[in-house]
């Protein structure tokens, strides 16, 4: 009879996803095994939105974060004068006690999540550990990797990849990526206000077509600017103190913030071609990267880690590994869904002249005739 594997699940990655999936599958005592490459919590902020159902999520894995964020619930876009063309609204109702969706800063969020895995006997977390691959054998999955004291190899009933956008895990299952083509390199600016300042409330996206920005009002006392590069703007020289006080200047006086971060990311429609192999699964930007428009990829994780853990308890109460099938078959759908969601109100938000003009005409008469931008161009917050 195969030996029986010293952990019944073991998860890569000790982000925001791993942390709640450790947290959901260890609570019932399952023996739960987090590699992480890092030593500490990423100290800045990435994921800027949870809705109602992502809070909910984390309230399960015993890490309420509420009340640790602003409250939002939507957005709105304007146009490059500040005009109000399209109000987005959730586009799913709240579990009951759960607000509609709050702007939260990541690292206090993971925080929470790390406090909860403490108080679970069940859950190991290994940090410094580098998982380079992943295998199956008749007594489930190896992964293997380098730590400060060597190579190692844990064994595991079962193995989840929330390592990421370059994902080992989904290397070693043999997944790639596939999307449609969407691209668009954004700075992300990062600021602490010096002291209060008046400044919008709402999460607003400019749809100015010389430099879409997008403006979120993160809880006191920090804010974010994002703003869209030019074809042909160098991602270097715009990251630069003097090109940041530059493109803030119109929103914000730069002597009045701390800028935490500046940093250009390109943003992705990509979902992976396959999401598990027998024992081995993804989770996370490991399986889907999004644009951010819609506020929805890490919330699209959590989602992950709530449907995942219950199939995780199934299989490891004896029911066969292909019922671990039921996962992909659930999440991909509405992942698929959200994506395409994200970059039809991306796109629609950086449209170059004349079709910007198109655009906000259209907007503006949808203002008018109720529910007319809705149908017109589904867009939801």
């Amino acid at each position: 009879m195969p030996e029986t594997p010293p952990y019944d699940l073991a998860i890569v990655g000790l982000g925001p996803v791993g942390a709640a999936l450790a947290a959901l599958v260890g609570a019932a005592g399952a023996r739960v095994l987090v590699l992480e490459r890092g030593h500490a919590p990423h100290a800045l902020p990435r994921a800027a939105h949870l809705d109602g159902t992502a809070l909910a999520t984390l309230r399960r894995a015993g890490a309420p974060v509420a009340h640790l964020g602003r409250p939002l619930d939507g957005f709105d876009l304007v146009d490059r004068r500040g005009r109000l063309l399209l109000r987005g609204r959730p586009a799913e109702p709240s579990p009951p006690g759960v607000p509609a969706g709050v702007l939260i800063h990541q690292p206090a969020v993971e925080a929470a999540l790390r406090e909860r895995l403490k108080a679970l006997s069940s859950v190991t977390i290994r940090p410094g550990h580098d998982v380079e691959r992943a295998r199956q054998d008749e007594r489930g999955v190896v992964v293997e990797g380098t730590s400060p004291d060597g190579a190692f190899q844990n064994r595991a009933a079962l193995a989840v990849g929330c390592d990421g956008a370059g994902s080992r895990v989904r290397q070693s299952l043999g997944a790639g990526l596939v999307g449609d083509g969407f691209e668009q390199a954004w700075l992300v600016v990062d600021v602490r206000l010096k002291r209060p300042l008046d400044l919008p409330g709402r999460l607003i996206q400019v749809a100015d077509p010389d430099r879409p920005t997008t403006f979120v009002p993160f809880p006191d006392p920090r804010r974010r600017w994002e703003f869209r590069l030019r074809p042909g703007e160098d991602a270097e020289t715009i990251r630069q103190p003097q090109a940041v006080r530059a493109l803030l200047a119109p929103h914000v006086d730069p002597e009045m913030v701390t800028v935490e971060r500046a940093a250009v990311y390109t943003f992705h429609d990509l979902v992976a071609t396959r999401w598990r192999r027998g024992r081995l699964l993804l989770a996370g930007d490991a399986a889907h990267q999004m644009p951010p428009f819609l506020g929805q990829g890490l919330g699209a994780g959590l989602r992950d880690a709530a449907a995942l853990a219950p199939l995780v308890a199934e299989v490891l109460g004896g029911a066969p590994p292909s019922r671990l099938g039921a996962y992909e078959a659930e999440r991909r759908p509405h992942v698929q869904a959200t994506v395409r969601q994200a970059v039809r109100l991306g796109r629609l938000i950086t449209l170059p002249e004349p079709w910007a003009t198109v655009r906000d005409r259209a907007l503006r008469l949808g203002q008018r005739v109720p529910g007319l931008g809705r149908r017109l161009l589904d867009v939801r917050g």
